[in-house]
Formats: structure tokens, C-alpha cells, sequence
């Protein structure tokens, strides 16, 4: 609606004949900068990305709700699944044809349903514990539904070389994609160069993967990143930065930085 307001007002002014109105609409709709609304194409939503609780090598991580763009993020429906857990579930069924339903509990909670109203691009959207059948080789399926549309989010971690490495991408959803068959459908993706994909658990470990750990703050600990405490006040911090001993400090932890920067605001 912007460029044909421009035009008809250069269309009254200038206009000769009734040729003249192609060129016209051209000249002004070429004027109008093609990125002026770009703000308003970036999507603001809600996603899931997670981080150890207590130390680096706890068993427990607590999954922290993440906005996304540049605006407030309205009525998102988060369903979070763990597909490890949920392939082993398949692969039961697979194995009892005639069962309809896999044993209640059967790998631990598989899938989580969250309800955002509203998140706004500064403070918290929320968090929620997690055990994970294997801290050093998680993956998860997130759908998302807000009010700027419909995404599917994939986020996998992985241990490598004793450093926990990440991959996340998020993409717009299945009815999107139909109607916008010649565009790109990723909407964000972070990938750390050391990241190496693992394949997802068949089976339950046989022994609890992870450390104990307590997850409050621990004076003179060395934490390593990532990690997440407790503070007394029950809100949960993270580690966001680590001494180096030439006396400088780190704050570029690749993919890590979800946890504490925030991503999707328009480029200036």
C-alpha cells in the first residue's frame, strides 16, 4: 500500500497521458528502499536452548526459553521433544507390532508443552529442568506456534574433545514452505565448527551419564563454560564470561552466546 500511495500522488502531479502511468509507477516504486520494512519481515518467537546446571559436566541441564526478533513475541505454544527418548519409544513399538502405545515411563519424559503469553526481546522467557538420557549427546525436536507463524526448531549437542559443541536451526513450518516454494526456510542456524552430529539412542544406557552436582554457586570454582547456577533468589544465572590467565577475558563461546545475547534484531 506504501508504494501505490507514492505513486498515484506522483501519478496526480506529473501525469500527461495514460501512458505515462507504467513509467510512473516504476520510477517511484523504485525509490522506496527495498528493505524499509525489514524489521517487520524478521519473525519474533520463542525457542528452546539449553545449558548444563551446576557445572559444565552435570547430569542435569535446565532448558532456557529463548525470544527471537525484534519485536514482543505473543501467545507461543512451545512443544519440546527428546528424540532420543522418543526413538527409543519407537523402536519398542517397532519391536510390539501390537501394541498401540509404548510402556508409560518407558526412556522418561519424552516431550514437554509450554505456553508463553507473551516474551519481550529483553528479560527472561522462562526455563524448565531436563534430564537428558546422555549430556554429551542430545537432540531435540521443538515446534513452535506464535502469532508471526508456525517454526520447527533442531537442536543437537555433543561433546567433543571433552568441550560441549552445538548445532541449532531454526525454520519456518511445513505451510510456509509451501506457499514460498523459491525461498530460503531457515530463519536462524548456528553451527560450532568442531561439531560433530552423533546418532540418536536406540537403547537406554546402563549407567547414569553426567556428574551430581549441586546447582547453586560454588565460591573459588573454576566453572567451565557452559554452565548454570542457581542464585539464592532461585533465578537462574549464566556463566557468561571466564578469566584467562593472561589476565584477559573470554566472552566468545560460539553457539553458546544464545544463552546470553540476544539475536534477530533488526541491522541498523
Amino acid at each position: 500500500m506504501l508504494c501505490f500511495r507514492d505513486c498515484r500522488a506522483e501519478f496526480s502531479a506529473n501525469l500527461d497521458s495514460n501512458e505515462q502511468l507504467p513509467k510512473i509507477v516504476s520510477k517511484v516504486c523504485e525509490s522506496v528502499p527495498a528493505q524499509a520494512d525489514r524489521a517487520k519481515q524478521v519473525p519474533s518467537f520463542v525457542f528452546v536452548f539449553g545449558v548444563p546446571l551446576g557445572d559444565n559436566d552435570s547430569a542435569s541441564w535446565m532448558m532456557v526459553l529463548r525470544h527471537y526478533g525484534p519485536q514482543p513475541a505473543h501467545n507461543c505454544n512451545i512443544a519440546f521433544y527428546d528424540d532420543d527418548r522418543k526413538n527409543i519409544e519407537h523402536q519398542w513399538l517397532v519391536a510390539h507390532p501390537g501394541s498401540p502405545f509404548p510402556p508409560p515411563g518407558l526412556a522418561g519424559e519424552s516431550q514437554k508443552h509450554i505456553h508463553v503469553v507473551e516474551a519481550n526481546p529483553e528479560g527472561s522467557a522462562g526455563s524448565f529442568p531436563w534430564n537428558p538420557l546422555d549430556p554429551d549427546r542430545q537432540h531435540y525436536t521443538i515446534s513452535i506456534d506464535c502469532r508471526d507463524g508456525v517454526f520447527v526448531e533442531k537442536w543437537e549437542v555433543t561433546r567433543v574433545n571433552g568441550v560441549l559443541r552445538s548445532r541449532i536451526t531454526i525454520e519456518h513450518g511445513p505451510q510456509w514452505v509451501k506457499k514460498n516454494l523459491n525461498a530460503d526456510p531457515v530463519v536462524f542456524q548456528c553451527s560450532d565448527p568442531e561439531f560433530i552430529s552423533t546418532p540418536l539412542a536406540s537403547e537406554l544406557p546402563k549407567s547414569t551419564k553426567g556428574k551430581v552436582v549441586h546447582p547453586g554457586w560454588k565460591p573459588s570454582h573454576r566453572f567451565e563454560i557452559p554452565a548454570a547456577i542457581i542464585d539464592p533468589n532461585r533465578n537462574v544465572l549464566i556463566v557468561s564470561a571466564i578469566n584467562l590467565p593472561d589476565g584477559s577475558t573470554l566472552t566468545d563461546f560460539g553457539c553458546w552466546n544464545i544463552l546470553t545475547r540476544h539475536f534477530g534484531d533488526p541491522t541498523p
